[in-house]
């Protein structure tokens, strides 16, 4: 037994064994770990003392709260995924010729232990379109997919695709867009089926121009009866990008604009659209006394006028008391508005006559006289319309080219302040290019190396030129400069538009007499840069589309390119008149 313990006070206190009735072994040893207090009072009230400071297994003394309760145990972390993989495609946009194959390259990427052999397939092909299969190999990484659409496919719009890849235990997807597409020419039959045709007034239409909007959109411009009292309108359809008249504009798509009210007559010639969404229309109104004048309309992207250009969103401008009629309009980059056509001065006949406005409808008083511009090209009363418009850049200025005629090609080149440019031609004039009797040209283009690509028709065929920034003939093109395309050997055939393509190529949109007939066809020619025709572009580089049933009468009157960023590619619209019960607006869609 261990001696006695002083505890203060003269009272020694023995260690003994000591019974803890009711306390189990873990209070036990708690309570056997408790230091000894430094003053003995009344020996039970010291116990219960020490034992109620005491707490914790680990013999820290405590402030007398009761220990913590024990917290949730943590949680394990989950399980790594199992290993898989996932893949790219080289292009989200294929296109399949009708008759062919295109190919999309496969690229995997595989987690770190994933050695699976990958299946691809495809789903949601456009119809006639199939997909051949693709295994990429375990310890492999790439592949091609092989797309094939079969001669008699239909031409598609972009249609979704899904890109499968499956594994054992893994699976992976992408998007593809797929368009199955016609040879270079073909009538594009996703386009509303191909050929449209659309009545737009009450009697006879007339389709002169042509134009897309940046969404893809197509105007369609010319000139009908919508109204009995008003007589012929200004006529302006808005087609969708794939077809059918957009209902969201005028009414149904169509739109009719009287310039008076005396039911005398107003022709629309071309149309181009602002940057800004709004439509500019140009061509001819009778206005009585003066005859015809240049008749200019803005309109709303909803096809309504705007009224704050000119009076109520319309403008006339005459030239004297003969007739006026503008043919070409050009929108600069300043957002000045010019337009060109051909006006009869009596003695002198009829003359280039231009004129230029700000963009409120006010004529531009830094051109020409007021704003407008005569040039009398020939002598005598000759008739020399202008027919269109370009905008060239030659040693860092800007100049306009007016091109036409009424004979033979004519070009003539104007300042920015309307005078003619003396350093083209013969002071600022081309003519008699072909030494024809008939001909006119009616499209003008400047190309990437700053020269002039003129198309219309010498002696009722296909021609046309090209020019240097000085005028002259250059011999690059069609050997002499001048080319003549015959597209009927024994009748009349002509040009009325020209388009150029980002490659340079040249498309040439018109008309054809059939066979010994006066019933016109309507004619796209397409010609390499060198003037040649274009023999992977139809035979000869011809396409030839009766539209109008048995001997009747159809002719392409515009063109424009359409460009598609979804399939993407760009495309040809033509449009003009077929003649059924009467003519009819027509409007189709090549593939190029």
């Amino acid at each position: 037994m261990a001696p006695p313990v002083d505890a203060g006070g003269g009272v020694q206190i023995q260690d003994a064994p000591h019974t803890h009735h009711g306390l189990g072994p873990d209070m036990k040893a708690l309570l056997a770990s408790c230091p000894r207090p430094a003053r003995l009072g009344a020996l039970t009230l010291a116990l219960c003392a020490t034992l109620t400071a005491c707490g914790g297994s680990d013999g820290a003394v405590t402030s007398g709260n009761p220990a913590p309760a024990p917290g949730p145990a943590p949680v394990p972390p989950p399980p790594p995924p199992p290993a898989g993989f996932s893949f790219a495609l080289d292009t989200g946009k294929a296109i399949v010729w009708q008759g062919k194959q295109a190919s999309v390259a496969v690229t995997v990427q595989r987690d770190a232990g994933f050695t699976e052999a990958i299946q691809f397939s495809a789903d949601g092909l456009p119809a006639g379109t199939t997909a051949a299969a693709l295994s990429v190999p375990a310890g492999s990484n790439t592949g091609t997919l092989t797309l094939q659409a079969g001669t008699t496919a239909p031409h598609s719009l972009p249609t979704g695709v899904t890109i499968k890849g499956a594994a054992a235990t893994a699976s992976a997807t992408q998007a593809l867009t797929v368009t199955v597409r016609g040879e270079a020419g073909d009538i594009d039959t996703s386009f509303g089926g191909g050929v449209l045709v659309t009545p737009g007034g009450i009697t006879d239409d007339y389709v002169r121009g042509l134009a897309v909007q940046a969404d893809g959109k197509v105007l369609v411009v010319g000139h009908g009866v919508f109204n009995v009292a008003t007589g012929t309108d200004f006529m302006l359809l808005r087609h969708l990008r794939d077809g059918g008249l957009d209902n969201g504009f005028g009414n149904g798509g169509k739109v009719a604009t009287a310039f008076n009210n005396g039911g005398r007559s107003d022709e629309a010639l071309a149309v181009a659209v602002q940057p800004d969404g709004k439509i500019l229309v140009a061509g001819a109104s009778d206005q009585g006394t003066s005859g015809y004048d240049f008749a200019l309309a803005r309109y709303n992207a909803d096809g309504t006028l705007d009224a704050s250009f000119g009076h109520g969103g319309r403008v006339t401008t005459s030239f004297g008391n003969g007739d006026d009629k503008a043919y070409a309009l050009l929108l600069q980059p300043d957002g000045k508005i010019v337009l060109a056509g051909g006006s009869n001065q009596g003695l002198t006949g009829n003359d280039f006559a231009l004129a230029r406005y700000l963009p409120d409808g006010s004529l531009d008083a830094g051109f020409g006289n007021g704003g407008q511009v005569l040039t009398a090209i020939g002598s005598g009363a000759k008739s020399e319309t202008a027919y269109a418009l370009a905008l060239q850049t030659v040693n860092g200025a800007a100049r306009l080219i007016a091109v036409g005629g009424e004979g033979d090609f004519i070009a003539a080149a104007y300042r920015a302040d309307g005078t003619l440019d003396a350093g083209f031609g013969t002071a600022g004039i081309v003519r008699d290019v072909f030494g024809s009797i008939t001909g006119a040209a009616r499209g003008v283009v400047v190309t990437a190396d700053n020269k002039l690509v003129l198309a219309g028709h010498r002696d009722h065929d296909f021609a046309a030129v090209r020019l240097s920034p000085n005028g002259a003939l250059d011999a690059g093109f069609a050997a002499t400069g001048r080319g003549v395309f015959a597209v009927s050997a024994d009748n009349w055939d002509e040009a009325t538009s020209l388009v150029q393509q980002a490659d340079g190529k040249l498309l040439l949109g018109g008309w054809v007499y059939s066979g010994n007939s006066s019933s016109a066809d309507t004619v796209l020619l397409r010609l390499n840069t060198d003037g040649s025709a274009d023999t992977g572009f139809g035979p000869g580089g011809l396409r030839i589309t009766p539209v109008a049933a048995g001997t009747k009468s159809d002719a392409g009157r515009a063109l424009a390119l359409q460009p598609d960023e979804r399939v993407p590619t760009v495309r040809v619209l033509q449009a003009g008149e077929a003649n059924g019960s009467d003519l009819d607006v027509v409007l189709m869609r090549h593939w190029l």
